[in-house]
């Protein structure tokens, strides 16, 4: 079984990481952060016209192949293959699991309320719309007892 893992740098994509560990304890890894670059948009002309300025050499803001490694050994998720993506997040999740032939794709789920859906939607909803295959979304922390 091929397990591809959504990992980032925030508490519920390490808990995701760590529950598709217990989850799949036998499974084949792919870790994957997905960076992304900001966009600096520029506002001109006579009606206010907005365009986004032309990208020269931005740096990527994620994490690099060695902190997705690092965060990998962390969750568990031993000689697991890292890689560290560009690009929309969502897209390139399932692109990967095309690639890879995965069997099943794991991501967080950030409780976001609707306005910060509106302006930051929700990656994990967009893979499961994104992809034919089996997405386990976790979510929340767990109760304490």
């Amino acid at each position: 079984m091929k397990v591809l893992i959504a990992l980032d740098d925030s508490p519920i994509s390490m808990r995701a990481a760590r529950e598709a560990a217990r989850l799949f304890p036998n499974a084949e890894y792919l870790v994957v952060n997905v960076n992304s670059r900001s966009v600096p948009w520029v506002m001109t002309g006579d009606f206010g016209v907005v365009y986004p300025a032309p990208l020269l050499d931005l740096p990527a803001y994620g994490l690099d192949e060695d902190q997705l490694a690092t965060r990998a050994e962390q969750a568990g998720l031993d000689d697991a293959e890292v890689m560290a993506l560009l690009g929309d997040r969502a897209s390139a999740i399932c692109d990967a699991a095309e690639i890879h032939d995965v069997d099943v794709i794991v991501v967080g789920s950030h409780d976001k309320g609707l306005l910060h859906r509106v302006v930051n939607p929700s990656i994990a909803h967009a893979v499961v719309q994104g992809t034919y295959r089996p997405v386990l979304v976790v979510s929340g922390t767990p109760p304490t007892t």
